[in-house]
């Protein structure tokens, strides 16, 4: 079972990913914010991270750059965003972003996103 770790803030859309993904059979970890989701990858180990890049204590860009420097580095990041401008994608992209989803989008296209780095 592949194990992947949300990120976000938002505990309305987070709770929304993880029943989807525990649904399809996805096994979950949450984390609320980046500096607890350093920790979390440490402790769990997930086969993919899909996270928020606006959130308090430590953005996405923030939990990017501790994590591209990690023992854990080589697990992919999908970043989840509000940020719509071209600028912040190539941001996260080139911070070792994976992939860069805006919001709102559809859970068919986040299974898809998540499939394919997988």
């Amino acid at each position: 079972m592949k194990k992947v770790l949300i990120i976000d803030d938002e505990i309305k859309l987070r709770e929304a990913i993880v029943e989807l993904f525990s649904f399809i059979g996805y096994e979950i970890v949450e984390a609320q914010d980046g500096l607890e989701d350093l920790e979390k990858v440490k402790l769990h180990s997930p086969d993919l991270i899909i996270c928020d890049v606006m959130m308090p204590k430590l953005d996405g860009y923030g939990f990017l750059k501790n994590h591209m420097n990690s023992a854990q580095s080589n697990i992919p990041v999908v970043l989840l965003t509000a940020k719509t401008e071209e600028i912040d994608e190539i941001t996260g992209l080139n911070l070792g972003a994976k992939d860069y989803i805006k919001k709102p989008f559809s859970f068919q296209d986040l299974k898809r996103i998540v499939e394919k780095h997988l």
